[in-house]
């Protein structure tokens, strides 16, 4: 199913919505913002009656229980100008879920389709006008803007120079640490914003109550806003490029001085790190003698007590050994670009966990040569997943990875194109979907086993959509929309693949369908696909099926009555 796509440039962007938000030589202030775009939606959008695409949000998932991403046909039964937003009726799913026959969408959210039944309509200014819409509210638009004073024009202060920001990040001007620091900033203030949201409501029923409003709910809520400031400051420093090329020029320089010292130190070389987060003097003594058991004598080590720390100051390559307790990261830092984390116990007593918001869409981002994770749980805990693996080779051993904030939108390990996963003895647990393989990924499994996931293995590709989708996401390492494909590889041998929610492998594929029936059965259904190789593995109490194949190369959906739907 085709949908309109807008490939503009910086000028085109600045031009658009300039025109759009100060035509009439007003001042425009952040309080003024939404109804200047709900003329201009008014004057453009068709009001009713035409057919689009609606990406269901992650948080929407998780409320329905299905899984992200998901994309169903739906027709626009009337546009809500003054909310930037639509009454839409489903009219099409592409897997056997329940949805409400109608729903409220943001418009943002939608994204109209070539084909329609009614000709007339002007589906090129509609999908136009959608597009400038989602381009300023998820690159724009920040959630501190609301906040600002009435007297500020906000088209002359921030316009140009956030568009100016979003384009030297997506053409690679902004160095990717301080995107990082750019993304996370933003992420961390529209969650804030969202808490906020949340405890001003609580607030005001209390208040309409009569109720004696809680002090720990009122401190809370100031808190946030403090947090909220601070993060507006940094963000203001950063959108400024002459600020930028100064902190810029600051971080290159202090790299230089502290690899240049470290070279003076030893001669270069793997190094060790012992992240201890303390006890006695006696299990100190026996933890050192575990690590020193399973090392180079002649190992260069250093002892550390914090895990995320060790991570930035540590080069690609260095080991990592780490002791008893939760450590807290917000990544995998230069160990990004390949090395080893391993533990000095079992995995059970050894856990990796998110410091806080200001992190990635996954814990562990992995994009270098070689990676080792051994002997330790690794929890998404509110992340969407818990290891990418984007290039090289990923060992995971004796590990569990989990999700302890339970959710069907939760991934596991996440292998992208000509990228390697080697993973054995090791437990998926409380995911939505434990592995999820892109075209050209390749995944070779022993021993491993399942419980309390959704799905076991998915194999994926990004289809053009979707790929005309990752466009837009500057702002997000990593988003989810896949497909499944027939290129991926996965050689598994004595895995337990049972007690998933749902099916224990899922493959879209064109090559071995017949016309767009989905076929759910047995192993017998894998016969003659290359990629795939299953070896004294074990299927028990699935919840749908052993295996599903479904059609890949078109956009294929059910009817709410039932009846298929497919369009190319």
């Amino acid at each position: 199913m085709e949908v309109y796509t807008f490939d503009k440039s910086l000028q085109e962007r600045l031009v658009e919505l300039t025109e759009i938000l100060s035509s009439r030589g007003e001042v425009v202030p952040a309080s003024q913002i939404q109804a200047e775009w709900s003329y201009h939606v008014e004057l453009v959008i068709e009001p009713v009656g035409w057919q689009a695409l609606w990406k269901i949000p992650r948080l929407v998932c998780e409320d329905f229980q299905i899984h992200y991403p998901t994309i169903v046909v739906v027709e626009i039964e009337q546009v809500e100008f003054a909310d930037l937003s639509a009454l839409v009726k489903i009219t099409a799913v592409q897997d056997e879920i329940h949805l409400p026959e109608k729903y409220d969408v943001p418009l943002i959210e939608l994204y109209p389709t070539h084909n329609q039944e009614n000709n007339a309509l002007d589906m090129v200014g509609t999908a136009s006008c959608i597009d400038q819409l989602r381009f300023f509210y998820n690159y724009l638009w920040m959630p501190w803007d609301i906040d600002d004073d009435d007297n500020t024009d906000w088209v002359s202060v921030h316009l140009e120079t956030r568009i100016r920001l979003f384009f030297d990040m997506k053409r690679g001007v902004v160095s990717k640490d301080t995107s990082d620091v750019i993304r996370s900033l933003i992420r961390e203030g529209r969650e804030v914003q969202q808490k906020i949201s949340r405890l001003e409501d609580t607030i005001s029923e209390e208040e309409d109550t009569h109720e004696v409003v809680d002090g720990g709910t009122a401190c809370q809520l100031m808190k946030l806003h403090f947090r909220l400031q601070q993060i507006k400051r940094e963000m203001e420093v950063l959108e400024n490029p002459a600020m930028r090329e100064i902190l810029v020029k600051n971080r290159t320089t202090s790299l230089i001085n502290e690899k240049s010292q470290r070279k003076d130190s030893k001669e270069k070389g793997t190094e060790g790190y012992f992240v201890w987060l303390g006890g006695t003097l006696e299990e100190m003594k026996e933890a050192i003698t575990r690590v020193q058991a399973g090392l180079p004598s002649g190992l260069h080590f250093k002892i550390s007590g914090s895990l995320q720390e060790t991570v930035q100051v540590c080069d690609a390559g260095d080991i990592i050994v780490i002791g008893e307790g939760t450590h807290y990261i917000k990544s995998a830092g230069n160990l990004e670009e390949g090395g080893t984390i391993k533990s000095v116990c079992n995995a059970e007593q050894t856990i990796l966990s998110v410091k806080d918001t200001e992190t990635a869409p996954s814990l562990l981002d992995f994009s270098g040569n070689e990676v080792l994770l051994e002997g330790i749980t690794i929890d998404a805990g509110d992340l969407r997943a818990v290891v990418i693996v984007r290039a090289g080779i990923t060992k995971i051993l004796n590990c569990v990875i989990c999700a302890s904030n339970q959710s069907i939108v939760k991934l596991g390990v996440v292998v992208l194109p000509n990228a390697k996963l080697i993973i054995e003895d090791t437990v998926f647990d409380g995911l939505g979907t434990a592995v999820v393989i892109y075209n050209k990924g390749e995944v070779y499994m022993n021993n491993c086993s399942f419980k309390n996931c959704v799905e076991g293995v998915q194999v994926c590709h990004f289809p053009i959509f979707f790929l005309y989708l990752l466009n837009y996401q500057f702002y997000c390492t990593f988003v989810l929309f896949m497909q499944l494909y027939d290129s991926a590889k996965l050689v598994a041998s004595s895995c337990f693949l049972g007690q998933f929610k749902e099916y224990a492998l899922r493959l879209e594929t064109q090559k071995h369908l017949q016309g767009m029936e989905s076929k759910c059965g047995g192993t017998e259904l894998l016969e003659g696909i290359s990629g795939i190789s299953l070896k004294e593995c074990n299927f028990a109490d699935n919840g749908k099926g052993n295996v599903v194949l479904k059609p890949g190369t078109a956009f294929a959906s059910m009817k709410q009555d039932g009846t298929v739907n497919t369009e190319t």
